[in-house]
């Protein structure tokens, strides 16, 4: 999947990677990305591959050390 060239995941990607980290499942992501599932584990992988990580945990770990977790793009309340 695409990134900028920063090394800064795609909008999409952070969507993603913020939904994951608010626990949300690939299902559920699908849904509020307009993605198919699909899309959602091709970004998931890509993130991975691109940070090292080797499972979704340590994703998540990576991304909260990148700071990719922080900012106004923050994920639907699950109420």
């Amino acid at each position: 999947m695409a990134r900028d060239r920063s090394g800064e995941p795609t909008l999409v990607q952070r969507r993603i990677l913020l939904l994951l980290a608010a626990g949300f499942t690939v299902q559920t992501i699908t849904k509020l990305v307009f993605l198919s599932e699909r899309a959602v584990h091709d970004h998931i992988a890509s993130l991975k591959q691109a940070t090292g990580a080797k499972n979704q945990f340590s994703l998540g770990a990576e991304a909260a050390k990148r700071g990719w977790l922080e900012g106004e793009d923050s994920p639907p309340d699950r109420r």
